[in-house]
């Protein structure tokens, strides 16, 4: 039998026996096909990666100001990349090229930008956003390492939904939507109740991938997290939200087993149901909005959706005005009230709203396009795995990193998020599970091949 073709980045699988979905656990043998190449002095920085990670998720230095977690790992990885020699690991993925292109194109546009100093911020931004892939690509190396951080990253979003419970609070007192660092700290960004949905909802994927092979107390812990995470996305009464879930759980039922499909759908039932039960009458009007508002909480959903949508047009506008470089990175705001200013009328002084025209409108059609496309080889990349990988484990984790691929790519439609924030663990995430998943397949198929070279 001859081996698949594959390389470090893809793989055709079709040599090895695929196991089954709900097979028993096997007895655990000795990982030899994910040991990484290259030194195990990866592994101090692997660690060190999911630290920074988990505040990177969590967002918690922006709610302790004087806790600087980032300036202190942030210099440590950077040298481990050079001690490691994995400073070009990232060029190895389509994700990382391309996002590195977007990055390099996000430079070019800031001399003409409509203020130079405000896009340069922007550029300092999305160049730490894509450092972070840079570290993911370098100490990620294995499936095991690619679990932790599913992990980590499932624990990060449920301590966000528990916090949020504890100590969120609205906007102002006649709003009960749940924010987290509402109030005099909304430059947080999970004061925004929108942004706390999209974590929250992200981590669920995770959460349900670590459910499936952790064991004991922890499993339980897990099934736990669950709870206050649910709570949250539905006391923000983000309709984002609850379409981005609804849009993961309908992918899910489209790969999951049997008795999955029949677990998410009991699931899903009681949620609804508790939820009409339990959560106030503005957060519920909300969620059942539809553009004939019959109460206070359905008119203001109404004119959030009616302001978003003249966002849109405005920002689609304002592409075709500049198609090449766009108004400079992080200016669509300050651009457009300038033009209405111009014209006579009354300037929005809003953000896109929309990342994707966010993208468009501030460096071009052409920066939009990298960004586009490096999200869809993240969400592409990851099916042949899903589909065909020989274990079921490693076919639940590509699994659950599409639907977070998912869930980002519908928050983005809403959130103006293009330049830094939770897509890039997503996308980092994805290239690191890629790399690693490419080179355990090879490992399978050259053992496949050399035991039938010795018959």
């Amino acid at each position: 039998m001859t081996p698949a073709a594959t390389d470090d980045y893809t793989i055709y699988p079709s040599a090895v026996a695929v196991e089954p979905e709900m097979a028993p656990p096997a007895e655990k043998q000795p990982n030899t096909v994910s040991r990484s190449r290259g030194p195990e002095f990866y592994k101090p920085f692997h660690y060190l990666l999911l630290v920074y990670l988990f505040f990177y998720c969590s967002r918690i230095p922006e709610m302790l100001p004087w806790f600087h977690i980032g300036l202190l790992l942030q210099p440590i990885l950077l040298i481990g990349m050079f001690m490691t020699n994995t400073t070009k690991a990232i060029f190895k993925t389509d994700v990382g090229r391309w996002m590195t292109v977007f990055t390099a194109w996000v430079a070019i546009c800031v001399p003409t930008s409509t203020w130079k100093g405000g896009s340069f911020q922007i550029l300092i931004l999305a160049v730490q956003a894509l450092v972070l892939l840079f570290f993911m690509a370098s100490f990620i190396r294995t499936l095991d390492d690619c679990y932790r951080v599913i992990y980590v990253i499932a624990v990060a979003m449920a301590v966000v939904g528990v916090l949020s419970l504890i100590k969120g609070s609205g906007v102002n007192q006649q709003d009960l939507r749940v924010g987290l660092g509402a109030g005099k700290d909304m430059e947080n960004t999970l004061g925004d109740a929108n942004y706390l949905a999209l974590y929250v909802s992200l981590g669920l994927p995770f959460l349900w991938f670590a459910y499936t092979w952790k064991r004991g107390i922890v499993k339980v812990a897990l099934v736990l997290m669950a709870i206050p995470m649910l709570a949250t996305v539905a006391r923000t009464g983000s309709r984002m939200g609850l379409l981005a879930l609804a849009a993961a759980a309908l992918f899910f039922l489209i790969f999951a087993s049997a008795s999955q499909r029949v677990v998410l759908i009991l699931g899903g039932f009681v949620c609804l149901v508790v939820a009409a039960m339990l959560l106030p009458q503005k957060i519920t009007d909300r969620f059942t909005t539809f553009f004939n508002p019959s109460s206070a909480a359905e008119v203001e959903a109404a004119q959030s959706a009616e302001a978003r949508k003249l966002m849109f047009i405005r920002s689609v506008e304002v592409t075709l005005e500049h198609p090449l470089l766009g108004v400079g990175p992080g200016e669509f705001m300050d651009a457009e009230a300038k033009e209405d200013i111009a014209a006579g009328k009354r300037g929005l002084w809003h953000y896109t709203h929309n990342a994707y025209t966010e993208l468009s409108s501030e460096t071009g059609i052409i920066g939009m396009l990298f960004f586009l496309y490096a999200f869809w080889r993240s969400y592409r990349g990851l099916s042949q795995f899903r589909s065909h990988f020989p274990s079921a484990r490693v076919r639940r984790a590509a699994l659950c990193i599409q639907m977070a691929v998912l869930i980002s790519s519908i928050g983005a439609f809403f959130l103006s998020i293009a330049y830094s924030g939770i897509l890039y663990p997503v996308l980092g995430l994805s290239a690191a599970f890629q790399l690693a998943a490419a080179r355990q397949y090879k490992l399978l198929q050259e053992q496949t091949s050399g035991a039938l070279a010795g018959q």
